[in-house]
């Protein structure tokens, strides 16, 4: 597939993951719960208003469009609504002379009163051709238009009200729209009843058709990445259909496409969390396109040299294109597989890799093609050995059978975020009382489990650590005991690299230990707070 046939699909395919492209994305919303007529005086609606702002919401949140390039008009006049046009349509200019020729999708929504060919407004209505004057200035390669509009009058349901009062001809794309503008290249039209029925607003879920539309958003059953216009079409024209009829009405939704070039679905929401990540070196600049193959999703992506930029995206197998000033046809590719939660740097070929924490590394990445002058490296995880000992002081109480400080040697395993730790902790105390003493040894095996960070360098884990305190304690007369207590806590350790050397691993948290007071008379358990402070030094031997 050519460079050009893939800019062409971005169309088709764009996302929240590429913001720092740029959005071919438009839409123009439009709601009026009042809708004059100089003919027949019509009753208010009670949704069309709210119903356009919801589609508003669902267009920035699940289709990929960009909040400016979004305009919403409510409760607004011809004149307001044309204005309102004429500011999408010179921002589309004004993208145009700062990104080039790209194709843009655009989508014009209204939901509110119809009769006779015509857009109710709070004024005069919208006909034709002015749907028709719109849709050239945008120059859009893929219109889409949507109406949720009828007049068809004042049925006394409990429920469901027609918008309008007799069943007349509403606004229907296929009879009003210029033939030009019908069979014009890359355009859908769906209206929500066909000529002489009724469309209906149902007093609370809204306009049938819309609200159905804008459940399709995230309920429509997704084809790999996306939902596809396709199926949210049908998934909002079955249950209209089927809602009406249930309530004793009949409202057929339709649809009319004209000389779609797409080879495949063409995708309008995209509900699928995006796990993964583009990570674009700070020295890079250029446009590139991101296909991800089992979908022929397409994103562009401006980078400008000065700053990293990282771009969400989805698992699976993708194709990076860099294009040329001329976007040619011989644009380099990559192909490449993005596992979840994967993190892919773009960079120049012979500068420094990037910092990564104990457990983690920069690794060239296996793929297919070739980007030119550019390396992909990916973050992997690591299984590194960290073998050393250091100091640990655990607080205790002037009642406490316990030794505060001690030396440890630890043997530990981190791989990734994960981290395993095995510790032997050894101290000892002694007290002299006027008529006693004692002396005590502590002998601690401690496991400790731990998630951890990547700080570029440092790594910070949150870890549980506990494990038996083997004790042995001789009194000055010469009697001896010897006792299991136990010691659980949960903090945070910190992993700082010494170049070249080793790593300084400083821990510290809450715990509680559960041990004997200090009389030599007092044999039961007892339950103390005991923070800990330690510090080791630890020497990485990687296992890779």
């Amino acid at each position: 597939m050519t460079a050009r046939r893939l800019a062409f699909l971005a169309l088709f395919l764009w996302s929240p993951g590429a913001f720092a492209g740029s959005s071919v994305r438009y839409a123009l919303v439009i709601g009026n719960n009042a809708g004059l007529s100089t003919e027949v005086a019509l009753e208010p609606l009670l949704h069309a208003e709210s119903d356009a702002r919801g589609l508003r919401d669902n267009l920035v949140r699940h289709a990929s469009f960009d909040e400016e390039r979004v305009v919403l008009v409510t409760g607004g006049g011809r004149r307001e609504i044309l204005a309102a046009a004429a500011r999408l349509i010179a921002k589309r200019r004004l993208d145009r002379a700062e990104l080039g020729s790209l194709p843009t999708l655009f989508a014009l929504f209204f939901t509110g009163h119809g009769l006779a060919g015509k857009l109710l407004t709070a004024d005069q209505p919208l006909d034709g051709r002015d749907i028709a004057a719109i849709k050239k200035e945008m120059d859009a390669a893929l219109t889409i238009g949507f109406f949720d509009a009828c007049f068809s009058g004042g049925l006394d349901l409990d429920a469901l009200k027609g918008k309008g009062a007799v069943a007349t001809p509403g606004f229907n794309p296929v009879a009003e729209l210029p033939r030009e503008v019908l069979d014009s290249e890359g355009t859908m039209w769906f209206v929500s009843s066909q000529q002489g029925e009724a469309s209906y607003e149902d007093e609370k879920l809204g306009g049938l058709l819309t609200h159905f539309f804008s459940e399709a958003f995230t309920a429509a059953a997704a084809d790999g990445i996306g939902v596809s216009i396709e199926g949210m079409w049908e998934y909002a024209r079955a249950r209209t259909v089927a809602y009406a009829s249930r309530r004793g009405q009949r409202q057929t939704p339709s649809k009319l496409v004209r000389n779609l070039d797409a080879r495949g679905p063409v995708y309008f929401a995209f509900p699928r969390r995006r796990t993964s990540t583009l990570r674009f070196d700070e020295s890079m600049q250029g446009t590139f396109l991101v296909r991800y193959d089992e979908s022929s999703l397409v994103e562009r992506v401006e980078k400008r040299s000065g700053a990293a930029l990282d771009v969400a995206a989805y698992e699976g197998d993708v194709t990076i294109s860099r294009l040329g000033a001329d976007a040619r046809e011989s644009a380099p590719v990559r192909q490449l597989h993005l596992g979840g939660g994967s993190v892919v740097r773009l960079r120049q070929p012979g500068r420094p890799l990037p910092g990564h924490a104990p457990g983690f590394v920069e690794a060239s990445l296996r793929s297919k093609g070739d980007l030119g002058e550019l390396a992909l490296t990916e973050r992997r995880s690591q299984s590194v050995l960290l073998l050393g000992g250091g100091y640990r002081y655990a607080h205790a109480g002037p009642n406490q059978l316990a030794a505060a400080n001690g030396g440890a040697a630890a043997v530990g395993l981190v791989y990734g975020r994960l981290a395993l730790g095995l510790e032997l902790g050894f101290s000892t105390t002694s007290t002299t009382f006027p008529a006693w003493s004692f002396e005590e040894q502590e002998l601690s095996p401690r496991l400790a489990l731990g998630l951890g960070f990547d700080l570029g360098g440092p790594r910070l884990d949150a870890e549980v650590i506990g494990g038996p305190i083997l004790t042995s304690v001789r009194y000055g007369d010469g009697a001896s005991d010897h006792r299991i207590d136990k010691s659980v806590g949960a903090g945070l350790r910190l992993l700082v690299p010494i170049p070249s050397v080793a790593l300084l691993s400083l821990r510290a948290g809450p715990a509680l230990r559960w041990s004997r007071g200090i009389a030599q008379s007092d044999t039961a358990d007892h339950l103390f707070f005991a923070p800990y402070l330690q510090a080791d030094l630890l020497f990485p031997v990687s296992l890779d």
